[in-house]
């Protein structure tokens, strides 16, 4: 096929990928380090709630934010009226402000009854107005990142990210262990940090405006909806088991989220590269990069599902309690489920370019129903191994769906003969792992770190074999770029992103 010309304009896909997804992994590293951090210093009803106030604050948010922050990016990138961009940004601001303050409002008057549905209790009713707060802080950051990413100002927005991250950890890590404050002074120092950080962006970054409710409307109940999909099996759990079943469903929930990283920084960087190219009439290379980023995902997640089905156990009494751990079944569809999604997430951008935000609402409507049927069913019978399995019916769902209906628009082949090679692959490092663990002991931390190093260097040296090697390809991504033209176009390569 002959190669396709792209016009760069600002930072490459390639280079913000790789900016991303560096800042990206110490971010989520950061962010484990929370678990061995709560877990081991508060109750197992404490964590629950921890984990209830951030799923919770999910939810809203998608409310609050009314959807633009994920509009601005199909919509604004490549926009340079900078006036008018301004004006809409603080009238956009200035409805996200009253949303927050309608949900804190709320939280103050039903307290009592916020907290029996958050927590199955009132003796956390203290928490219910603190997660308004923490609301609010979530919400005013994720616009004002929204309007970078659209920008493509991904570095700057990395740093954010990271600053964000770093100082969760670090303010806990002071609050709990150094002042011995309880769980409720510690978020309520990080909701003042996470607000400070984001009117310093503001004052810093913020010139211009995002819009287009016509598009972005039906991303509110869309967001709610995926909410709903991701998390409503912590209220089932919740009320058919107890919080203390919450709190492992949640460790396991956090770990099998770490592939999440993949997705993330793939499809991060993606979407604003893919709407400069819908928006240029170049479907065909948009096409080619969603296809090699799908085949850069699998790569990774393929083999991360296997290492952490396998060395669960291990896994969890290093950075929790013995306390936490769960049926390795659990962590299996918990990942499977989450790395579907991840496939859904990629496919998705399709969906947004071509304008069918109604499509992907319907779409997610009948993914929660699933889910929600699935919780009802399962749940009683087979506790929380019966939640992970209803998530990944319902991810499978989502992922199915939008699939096939995304290629009508951007339409590429699934890199079938790579994906057998993979999944091969995987298959030789999951025997590799079952034969060390039933060996030797991986309690361990280095013992456990050395298994986990040869699984990847198998999995590496395997993928090396034919000439369609993924590391290879990769490498080119990384080498240094030719120059370019005095017009700012070059070729789009096989080896290239």
């Amino acid at each position: 096929m002959e190669k396709e010309t792209i016009l760069l304009s600002g930072p490459s896909l390639k280079n913000d990928t790789i900016f991303y997804g560096a800042a990206t992994l110490v971010e989520r590293f950061i962010s484990f380090l929370i678990i061995p951090l709560l877990t081991k210093t508060l109750s197992q009803e404490l964590y629950g709630v921890w984990t209830q106030i951030i799923v919770t604050s999910g939810l809203l948010l998608q409310i609050v934010l009314v959807g633009f922050h994920t509009a601005a990016v199909r919509f604004l990138s490549g926009a340079k009226n900078k006036q008018e961009l301004s004006g809409i940004f603080h009238r956009m601001l200035a409805v996200v402000l009253l949303n927050s303050l309608i949900i804190i409002v709320f939280a103050f008057l039903f307290t009592p009854s916020l907290s029996k549905i958050m927590f199955a209790s009132l003796r956390f009713s203290k928490f219910i107005p603190l997660s308004g707060f923490f609301l609010v802080g979530e919400a005013l950051f994720e616009l004002v990142s929204g309007f970078l990413r659209a920008r493509k100002e991904i570095r700057l927005l990395s740093i954010y990210y990271l600053l964000k991250n770093a100082g969760r950890i670090v303010i806990l890590a002071i609050a709990i262990l150094v002042f011995h404050l309880n769980l409720f002074w510690a978020i309520a120092l990080i909701v003042a940090f996470q607000l400070f950080l984001t009117i310093f962006i503001y004052a810093k970054k913020i010139l211009r405006k995002i819009g287009l409710v016509s598009f972005s409307l039906p991303l509110v109940p869309y967001g709610f909806l995926i909410w709903g999909n991701n998390f409503v099996d912590r209220y089932f759990i919740l009320h058919i088991l107890s919080i203390n079943d919450v709190s492992i469903y949640a460790v396991a929930y956090s770990l099998a989220a770490i592939g999440g990283i993949f997705y993330s920084i793939l499809g991060f960087t993606l979407y604003p590269h893919l709407a400069k190219l819908w928006n240029d009439g170049d479907k065909i290379a948009a096409a080619e990069i969603l296809r090699k980023v799908i085949k850069y995902y699998l790569f990774f997640v393929l083999p991360f599902i296997a290492v952490l089905t396998i060395l669960s156990s291990p896994i969890i009494k290093i950075v929790s309690t013995a306390a936490y751990i769960s049926n390795w079944q659990i962590i299996f569809w918990l990942s499977v489920g989450i790395g579907i999604f991840g496939f859904y997430q990629l496919n998705a951008y399709s969906i947004l370019l071509a304008n069918r935000t109604l499509l992907n609402l319907g779409v997610s409507a009948v993914a929660v129903v699933a889910n929600v049927i699935f919780n009802i069913l399962l749940i009683p019978s087979m506790g929380i191994l019966g939640a992970a399995i209803a998530r990944f019916i319902s991810n499978a769902v989502l992922a199915f769906w939008i699939t096939k209906v995304g290629k009508k628009y951007l339409p590429y082949s699934f890199p079938l003969s790579t994906a057998v090679k993979m999944v091969l692959a995987t298959v030789v490092i999951s025997l590799f792992l079952v034969i060390v663990k039933y060996y030797i002991s991986l309690d361990n931390c280095w013992r456990l770190i050395i298994a986990i190093v040869l699984a990847i260097v198998i999995y590496g040296s395997i993928d090396l074999l034919g000439k369609k090697s993924i590391l290879l390809q990769l490498k080119k991504n990384l080498a240094p770029s030719p120059p370019s033209s005095p017009l700012g176009e070059r070729k789009l390569g096989e080896g290239e992103l």
